[in-house]
């Protein structure tokens, strides 16, 4: 197995995974368990709107003498709309909480969290096809993705019509210098050293979980529903650093030799079927 071929054509929306942020950056696990954060059900769109940079134009003798450009004003931006409202994504990204009154459930519009909303990590993906003409594998499935490591997502309050349902919610990416397992970005690597996010391409579909370590497990199991393709499907980090030795990578999880130190963020990120 290798990566595949950069050109594609994609179509439609997927998926799309939402996972709290701790404060170094680290998805959000609690324990030894997995945590995957929560899906988007009913994904109908995602939008980012990449500003245009700026046109400088030099003017001499009544005309145009050069023209020059600088980076855009404004940073990419987004929206994201769903067919459902889910007040579990809604609890996540706001930090707004559903209660019960009797048998029924409410939650709040217009708190006073609106503008400190929680910042998530977001993975959304559809489907592509593999369109080089000069690949081997020239119409086989890809998946491709974006991953906006530290993002708010902010849910829009709306009313009722009698069209079907539309949840929509704002994007904001922030800026950041680390990927979401740790790794800062390097000019030498990645050729920047701060960005918004990452657009990519993967043979199947990704997925991105973490677990946080105790000094005692060396066992950590994935959701039996998303197992890894292959183990070489599988790449994990400890505390921000890529581990090539001493781990056994399976499509259920991964096992240590020696067990990660306590309160060591596990974060795998994988391809499976």
């Amino acid at each position: 197995m290798t990566a595949p071929n950069t050109i594609r054509s994609g179509v439609g929306f997927r998926h799309c995974q939402l996972l709290a942020v701790d404060s170094s950056g680290y998805p959000a696990a609690t324990d030894t368990s997995e945590y995957a954060g929560v899906r988007v059900s009913g994904a109908k769109t995602l939008t980012l709107n990449d500003p245009t940079p700026q046109q400088i134009v030099h003017v001499g003798d009544d005309r145009p003498l050069a023209l020059d450009v600088l980076p855009p004003t404004e940073p990419i931006s987004g929206d994201l709309t769903t067919s459902k409202r889910d007040d579990v994504v809604r609890e996540l990204v706001t930090d707004d909480v559903s209660v019960t009154i009797g048998e029924t459930k409410l939650m709040g519009m217009g708190t006073e969290n609106r503008g400190d909303e929680a910042q998530v990590i977001m993975l959304a993906f559809r489907q592509s096809l593999d369109t080089d003409p000069d690949s081997g594998n020239f119409g086989s499935r890809r998946w491709e993705f974006r991953l906006l490591p530290k993002t708010f997502v902010i849910p829009m309050e709306g009313g009722f019509s009698t069209t079907p349902e539309e949840q929509s919610y704002t994007i904001r990416p922030q800026f950041v210098k680390k990927y979401p397992w740790g790794v800062s970005f390097a000019s030498g690597t990645e050729g920047f050293e701060q960005a918004q996010g990452f657009s990519g391409i993967a043979e199947h579909k990704p997925r991105l979980v973490a677990f946080k370590a105790n000094n005692t497990a060396t066992e950590f199991t994935f959701d039996t529903d998303f197992p890894a393709q292959s183990t070489g499907k599988i790449t994990v980090w400890v505390n921000g650093t890529e581990q090539t030795s001493g781990v056994t990578k399976a499509t259920t999880g991964i096992e240590f030799t020696t067990a990660p130190t306590t309160d060591a963020m596990v974060v795998v990120f994988y391809e499976y079927e």
